[in-house]
């Protein structure tokens, strides 16, 4: 969620007017030092943008009265000559590590609820009864894995529990510590999972036949 939010800022960002600006503004004994990482705040044609300092050069003049210029040079992010030391670097290329949930095709970024209301109804030690708060949307269902971040079609069979098309269902039990990671899917193909997990980790007596 958070770097959706980045991302849709630097978009914002990336459309702005002053998204590749850059120039100088020279002035002599300004009121206040002026620091790279500062902000100016410039006016041209009636319009005033905010823009990042990247550079301050400054000569000390006579004594009395004290002459003090200032060259300021000025440049917001996508002016990548100035850029390059403190702002960001993007591309297009996905890191081949990066984890990106099931997102809907027909609407990008749209990704079910979490199960926050998940709760577990009854245990014993062979199985537990858990109610997922939610009814399923129609044609999916809730998948049970024992491994979060390994959710979908095709992955490893060896993490998955079950999969349940019923709000209520029972997942077994087969040692005193076990965890379980859940999340709801729909009827999409590949389908749309929650964002994240509702976990349940147990620890419970398991009966042993001796």
């Amino acid at each position: 969620m958070d770097c959706e939010s980045a991302t849709q800022a630097v978009l914002a960002f990336a459309t702005s007017r002053t998204a590749a600006v850059a120039g100088s503004y020279a002035m002599v004994n300004p009121s206040e030092d002026i620091w790279p990482g500062d902000v100016l705040a410039i006016t041209s044609g009636g319009v005033t943008s905010s823009l990042l300092v990247r550079s301050v050069v400054a000569q000390d003049g006579s004594g009395v009265p004290e002459i003090r210029r200032y060259k300021v040079g000025f440049a917001n992010d996508w002016a990548a000559e100035w850029a390059a030391g403190i702002g960001l670097k993007l591309s297009e290329e996905i890191a081949a590590d990066a984890y990106l949930p099931q997102t809907a095709s027909s609407a990008p970024g749209q990704v079910l609820a979490n199960l926050q209301q998940l709760t577990v109804t009854s245990l014993t030690d062979a199985a537990m009864q858990v109610d997922a708060g939610t009814a399923p949307p129609a044609g999916g269902g809730f998948e049970v894995r024992i491994k979060d971040w390994e959710f979908g079609v095709g992955v490893d069979a060896a993490d998955l529990v079950l999969r349940s098309p019923v709000r209520s269902f029972s997942i077994p039990i087969a040692a005193q510590l076990e965890r379980f990671f859940v999340r709801m899917y729909d009827a999409s193909t590949p389908p749309v999972f929650s964002r994240f997990s509702s976990g349940i980790f147990l620890n419970v007596l398991v009966s042993e036949t001796v």
